[in-house]
């Protein structure tokens, strides 16, 4: 894409103006379809979790330890989200490592803090699916909880579209039913957050790329969102204990 772009019929001369806004394109279709990928791999992990167990009996075996109800679902949370995370550093790692062999200036320019700021917003997304998913597979059966978890990581997708399209046409309906889909599904604001600290837009890449997404993408979420963020995944994660807690698994 780098070399053959600039010098097609289309952008002839263009090379050294196209450039970074294709080294951008790049590197953030790299994040997009990375993170999507995370994504899709947690939903799996997470979907049928505690619900296969639920169905094939083994939970039965497992509760006769000494162990309390609370303490099985924060240990599956917390396995699953070691596994998760250890997938997501090792394609973040990837993308970066490959970036640099590549010399793609959006990777080789990025400071210590913008690596580490990135990477913890990158892992926050699967954990906050996970939140979500755990919650699912202790109320639906593993097939049904991984489509509606599927369906509602695209909603938020969907959501930043509809948010960037409000402000572009300055609807402030249509802004709104964007933040309400955001709010429903928050993972886009995660990922957005982490794409604009990995992928600062500077020069004419900066006018051609602003708000670019495979997915679109809104204003910067401000901390007020991280704090319903938060509190969304703890929400979830108590509601599992709840819900488990009073289950009838005979």
């Amino acid at each position: 894409m780098l070399n053959y772009f600039p010098n097609s019929s289309v952008t002839h001369g263009m090379g050294d103006q196209f450039r970074p806004f294709a080294i951008q394109m790049v590197t953030k279709m790299g994040f997009q379809f990375s993170a999507m990928l995370i994504a899709l791999l947690t939903i799996m992990l997470g979907s049928g979790a505690i619900a296969s167990e639920l169905d094939s009996g083994l939970i039965q075996g497992v509760l006769t330890r000494p162990i309390q109800r609370y303490q099985y679902i924060l240990g599956k949370l917390g396995g699953l989200i070691i596994l998760a995370c250890t997938y997501a550093t090792l394609l973040f790692s990837l993308i970066l490592v490959i970036g640099a062999l590549f010399g793609l200036s959006t990777i080789t320019s990025l400071t210590f803090s913008q690596i580490i700021t990135g990477w913890l917003l990158y892992l926050l997304l699967p954990v906050a699916i996970l939140c979500l998913t755990v919650f699912g597979s202790v109320s639906l059966k593993a097939v049904s909880n991984g489509i509606l978890m599927i369906f509602v990581y695209i909603l938020g997708n969907v959501g930043g579209m509809v948010e960037m399209i409000g402000q572009y046409v300055n609807n402030n309906s249509v802004i709104g039913t964007g933040i309400f889909i955001s709010l429903i599904s928050p993972f886009q604001t995660i990922y957005s957050t982490m794409e604009r600290v990995m992928v600062p837009s500077s020069g004419l890449a900066a006018s051609a790329m602003s708000g670019a997404s495979l997915s679109g993408s809104g204003k910067p979420a401000s901390i007020w969102m991280f704090i319903y963020i938060v509190t969304y995944m703890l929400g979830f994660v108590i509601l599992a204990i709840r819900k488990f807690s009073r289950k009838d698994i005979t």
